[in-house]
């Protein structure tokens, strides 16, 4: 069976050499020549550790810091458990080993995150816009954030007092505008930044993604909705390259979506509440607490009833 990736981003690169260490036939292509460093620094650490320890990649390797907290709106300070910041351009630069081709396959993989190239369009899609910076500043060693209901702004320290300022919202103008209110908030003086660029998310959960499969096309990634309600998409696209992996190692295939929506019903959970945020629905989004601290206690940070409650009130104002 031969078996064609589109896209060689997080998910795409890592399913590929799930596969050729396994001795399946397979190639992947990207639009890109080379990887780029668009966003995508931070990284669930225990369960990024795990995934990448099957193709033989010790992400620790590729460490650049773990803060100590999240700060929300210069108001709240939240304890980081598991949240890391790993140069993603030097470890993809690793994982870019292979030749990119397009030379079709039996079984094709649409890996191509928000373009979703291969698969049928979403109806009802939500994408949303990044801006990005990496600049040079004297902080300390927090992930700094801004939010409002409908986006956020951060910086992420990079290591060597670099960091990667930017921010997600409905459009480029108003992530330009929660920049600058970081900016603002924590006193972060604007500079010539080593490099900047512009990307997309797609922010929407597997089970709005659909279809999942289409034909003998697989949705791998964020081509499928893995991104949590908080916008991170890097451990989830690559547990989704392993469910795939292992229903074509176990000759299911017919499996592959169901095990998705039932691996990611974290994230239905957490865009249901990001909804309710959004749309003032605070009974539904209290309602929803005791199934999101759990799941971001684990995930990254120490949370708790009284802490979301706080959260809540800061988007209220």
């Amino acid at each position: 069976m031969k078996v064609q990736i589109y896209g060689a981003g997080i998910s795409g690169s890592y399913l590929y050499h799930l596969l050729d260490q396994d001795g399946f036939e397979v190639s992947i292509y990207d639009v890109r020549s080379k990887p780029d460093c668009r966003c995508a620094w931070g990284f669930s650490y225990s369960e990024t550790k795990e995934l990448y320890k099957k193709i033989g990649i010790n992400v620790d390797e590729f460490l650049l810091s773990k803060p100590k907290y999240v700060i929300v709106n210069n108001r709240l300070w939240l304890k980081n458990k598991e949240i890391v910041i790993l140069d993603k351009k030097r470890l993809m630069e690793e994982l870019w080993s292979f030749e990119l081709k397009d030379e079709g396959g039996d079984v094709v993989v649409d890996a191509t995150g928000h373009s979703r190239a291969i698969l049928p369009k979403i109806e009802n899609d939500a994408i949303y816009t990044t801006v990005q910076n990496v600049e040079k500043h004297d902080l300390d060693e927090n992930i700094y954030i801004y939010m409002v209901k409908t986006g956020y702004a951060w910086a992420f320290p990079l290591g060597d007092g670099r960091w990667h300022i930017g921010a997600g919202d409905m459009s480029r103008e108003r992530a330009l505008e929660l920049v600058k209110k970081l900016r603002e908030v924590y006193e972060i003086e604007e500079v010539e930044g080593e490099c900047n660029c512009i990307g997309k998310i797609r922010l929407l959960p597997p089970s709005k993604c659909k279809p999942i499969v289409w034909n003998n096309v697989y949705g791998v990634g964020e081509a499928i909705g893995c991104v949590s309600g908080a916008g991170e998409g890097n451990a989830p696209s690559l547990k989704c390259a392993k469910i795939f992996y292992d229903c074509l190692v176990e000759n299911k295939l017919e499996e592959y979506e169901k095990r998705v929506l039932e691996e990611f019903w974290w994230i239905e959970v957490e865009h249901e509440f990001v909804s309710a945020v959004q749309t003032g629905k605070k009974l539904k989004a209290l309602r929803l607490l005791p199934k999101i601290i759990p799941i971001e206690s684990r995930r990254s940070v120490e949370q708790s009833f009284e802490t979301i409650k706080s959260l809540l009130g800061l988007l209220k104002q």
